[in-house]
């Protein structure tokens, strides 16, 4: 699908990744891990779910760093922060009793939900970048400067410009989603976007 990259250059990058890049949290991304701990440790022991453990923020604190590593950079963002802070809740909350992972869910559902907000804020990006392309299209068209069955494409630049206005940097969970695929096809090599064909 020109999306994937065969194992021999997986494993480079990850050797590279390992060897050259190491992220580091800043106190701010620190303090909001602390903050987030604290509170899961106090819902979870007053609704007599399982304790959470020292471990359990050390393991966000990697997390947040391995986010940002496979990513080559050398500063932990804080959507890498938010994601390692999704995957430990998911983890945690899933193995209390269901009483307690209602209760935690509802607590916790800003940080349950940021891959899903993110994904649904760059689909709305998306559409507007088209309707935008389209009308700029039909302008041309009634000049005659294009022709009118020409297909309307975005260019994945324009999305990145519009994301990081937002504080949204990686496009990649994005664009690999269903969400986005059934939408849009991605040409990685023109390195534009496409609106999939109505059936």
């Amino acid at each position: 699908n020109g999306l994937g990259i065969g194992q021999a250059l997986l494993k480079k990058y990850v050797v590279y990744a390992k060897q050259n890049v190491r992220p580091r949290l800043a106190n701010i991304d620190t303090d909001k891990l602390t903050k987030v701990y604290a509170e899961l440790r106090r819902e979870s022991e007053a609704g007599g779910g399982m304790p959470l453990a020292v471990r359990h923020i050390e393991s966000m604190i990697r997390m947040s760093e391995a986010c940002a590593r496979i990513h080559l950079r050398q500063t932990v963002r804080d959507e890498d922060v938010n994601f390692a802070i999704r995957v430990m809740l998911e983890s945690f909350i899933g193995s209390q009793k269901f009483g307690v992972q209602r209760a935690l869910t509802k607590q916790f559902s800003k940080y349950l939900a940021y891959q899903k907000d993110n994904d649904e804020l760059l689909l709305y990006l998306l559409q507007g970048l088209f309707r935008d392309e389209a009308q700029f299209a039909r302008s041309k068209s009634f000049l005659r400067l294009t022709q009118e069955d020409e297909p309307v494409r975005v260019h994945v630049r324009d999305l990145q410009q519009r994301a990081k206005e937002l504080d949204v940097h990686d496009l990649s969970t994005f664009m690999d989603s269903s969400l986005f695929a059934a939408h849009f096809t991605h040409d990685a090599q023109a390195k534009t976007i496409e609106r999939v064909a109505a059936p």
